[in-house]
């Protein structure tokens, strides 16, 4: 039974007559008896006495009012429930993020699109390899990543777009209140450090790119092993050694002056960020987050350190 014909239906049995009826419906009464006599041949039940001038509902017809009325109400909710959840599923965007882009510039993203009401973000947090098979196998929409020199992400191709949002420096930074520590250290032929595992991707460049700057080698000293950016960046804080972590992760701490950038001192790092979709087809959501990504990368300055996300 579709919506459109309950309310016809209805019409005749509050007004009493197909004349009023046609009226309220905004259509023409040999238009709307037609409807009418449609909407019998559907049922194969008569719904109209005919026999009577003018002619109105069958006693059975009228008995089934109140019934007649919540189905016509409880259809029109399901409609608008309906729209509403597709308009939901149209403008919620799932985005995977790499660990340390999670908590520093994917909230600055989430941010420049709070404007939009309508728009409902949810924020996935994995390592690298994590983000791209979501991203691949369609369990995000899109994925903002780190690549390095060393350690390239799939270029854009028939499948897979991508736009480089901008650079940063993966920054050497040590606590600035246990300074002469790190320098009592240092005169002891070590420099104490918090190491990334060899298998993640911060491992990975700081074994290729950061520990390769080293003339020797031998002056490192592991303090303490751990794939997660934020107990990096608490273990550098506490003094226990010094840490490569990307420069929107501790740009306010070294504003502040509770971590000291060594990177007059010490080699350093640079991350690119990416971001990454797939071609086909997507919601009006995604098409908007990634207007929003296109913009950021053509207002990210490139002189050293300059990042507009934070």
């Amino acid at each position: 039974m579709r919506l459109e014909w309950l309310d016809d239906i209805l019409a005749v049995l509050e007004t009493g007559s197909l004349a009023a009826a046609a009226e309220r419906r905004f259509v023409t009464q040999p238009a709307f008896s037609r409807r009418i006599m449609a909407i019998e041949a559907h049922l194969g039940v008569e719904l109209l006495d005919r026999s009577r001038r003018p002619a109105r509902m069958k006693p059975a017809v009228r008995d089934q009012r109140e019934r007649i009325q919540e189905l016509a109400t409880g259809l029109r909710t399901l409609q608008d429930d309906l729209r509403r959840q597709d308009r939901q599923v149209q403008n919620r965007v799932v985005i995977s993020c790499q660990h340390a882009i999670t908590t520093s510039i994917a909230p600055s993203l989430v941010e420049r699109l709070s404007a939009d009401k309508a728009l409902s973000i949810r924020l996935r947090s994995a390592n690298r390899e994590e983000c791209y098979a979501q991203l691949m196998t369609k369990q995000a929409d899109m994925a903002l990543l780190y690549e390095s020199e060393t350690e390239p992400l799939p270029p854009a191709d028939d499948y897979l777009e991508r736009i480089e949002v901008g650079s940063e420096p993966l920054l050497p930074v040590f606590a600035t209140n246990r300074v002469e520590k790190l320098n009592q250290d240092y005169a002891l032929g070590e420099i104490p450090i918090i190491a990334y595992p060899p298998e993640v991707f911060l491992g990975k460049v700081m074994n290729q790119e950061v520990l390769a700057g080293f003339a020797q080698l031998s002056f490192i000293r592991k303090r303490a092993e751990t794939a997660l950016t934020l107990a990096v960046k608490q273990l550098a804080s506490a003094g226990v050694g010094v840490a490569w972590l990307p420069d929107s992760l501790v740009a306010s701490d070294v504003e502040a002056g509770r971590l000291s950038d060594l990177s007059d001192l010490l080699p350093m790092g640079r991350l690119t960020i990416v971001a990454m979709r797939l071609r086909v087809d997507a919601g009006a959501g995604l098409g908007r987050v990634w207007d929003e990504v296109t913009a950021m990368a053509a207002d990210f300055s490139e002189p050293y350190g300059t990042n507009p996300l934070f």
